[in-house]
């Protein structure tokens, strides 16, 4: 072999090497952290698409990362998460300045309810009383204190929160008497009914706002957006099969929470109706959450909506998929 046929192979196997190596890489897709706090069907949504395959179809390799999700607006900023799925700490965060985004929702409606002990016959009944929450800052808190100021009580002067983690830690304070109401959702109402606990309020009644978004730094809009409009597209696909394929769904459901499949059918019951069917964002809903936000945080000062949530992405992507 001469020198000159020998620098022609050799250039040939790199080229091919190079081939190779872009064609793995485009089979792996482009890797997406998406932070979501635990285990609990209101971030379904997103486990599908991951699952069905919806992100893939799209050239994206979804991880979802457990974790608080006040702790996850900071992940964002620092790169260690792409995505949250949250709404409470999201528009906490934008509100006071951070720079994050909602850009989709994915559950339109609360599945809340203040779980209460049997002596407690209605909502006065709860003054000098314990509730417990999972954290401060979380959306039980926000229900919690939202539900009951529509009643005249306030947080501290009439009532106390107690922090007690999931929702068998939350139930569980409420066996132990460790306080008198609880906020959960399905299928804690059951179990609590079966345990001889009420409900007494349920918060879709009571608070006319979302539950879950997807929440973004505003970098990631600027220099990332055809990334971010093909997760939503996979996330919205994802929403448009919950609504038609409940069986295979409650499946995923099951497997990924890891419990039976007749405890898991019974819990999402609660949550069809409560999923959004396609990422909408109102003006009306953002709003009325953006005040809600400004009430927790005891804030008097007027916020644009456009300080909070970006719909100009959900809009072009619901055009380049069809959806009016």
């Amino acid at each position: 072999m001469t020198g000159k046929t020998a620098g022609v192979l050799v250039v040939f196997l790199m080229s091919v090497l190079f081939v190779l190596a872009n064609a793995s890489a485009a089979a792996e897709g482009q890797k997406i952290r998406i932070g979501i706090s635990s285990k609990s069907l209101g971030f379904l949504p997103t486990i599908v698409a991951e699952k069905k395959g919806f992100y893939k179809k799209y050239d994206l390799e979804s991880e979802h990362i457990h974790i608080s999700l006040a702790i996850a607006m900071n992940a964002l900023g620092t790169g260690d998460l792409d995505y949250a799925v949250t709404l409470a700490q999201g528009v906490s965060a934008a509100i006071q300045g951070v720079p994050v985004k909602l850009v989709m929702m994915t559950q339109d409606k609360l599945t809340f309810f203040l779980l209460v002990r049997p002596e407690i016959k209605n909502v006065t009944d709860l003054k000098g009383k314990i509730i417990a929450i999972s954290y401060p800052g979380s959306s039980t808190h926000l229900v919690a204190t939202m539900m009951l100021r529509k009643f005249g009580l306030q947080e501290d002067k009439d009532f106390k929160m107690l922090p007690s983690g999931d929702e068998q830690g939350r139930l569980a304070a409420l066996e132990a008497k460790r306080v008198d109401a609880s906020i959960v959702s399905p299928p804690t109402d059951y179990f609590g009914e079966k345990m001889g606990f009420k409900i007494l309020l349920r918060a879709s009644d009571q608070i006319k706002i979302p539950q879950n978004a997807v929440i973004v730094r505003d970098k990631k809009i600027q220099e990332s957006r055809d990334q971010l409009k093909r997760m939503m597209k996979g996330t919205i696909e994802a929403l448009q099969y919950i609504q038609t394929n409940k069986h295979e769904v409650t499946d995923i459901a099951a497997k990924w929470v890891g419990r039976d499949r007749e405890s898991v059918s019974r819990e999402i019951n609660g949550y069809w109706s409560a999923y959004s069917s396609d990422g909408t964002m109102s003006d009306e809903v953002l709003r009325e959450t953006i005040n809600i936000g400004l009430q927790r945080a005891k804030l008097e000062k007027n916020i644009p909506i456009s300080q909070v949530a970006d719909t100009t992405i959900l809009n072009e992507v619901k055009r380049e998929m069809g959806i009016r």
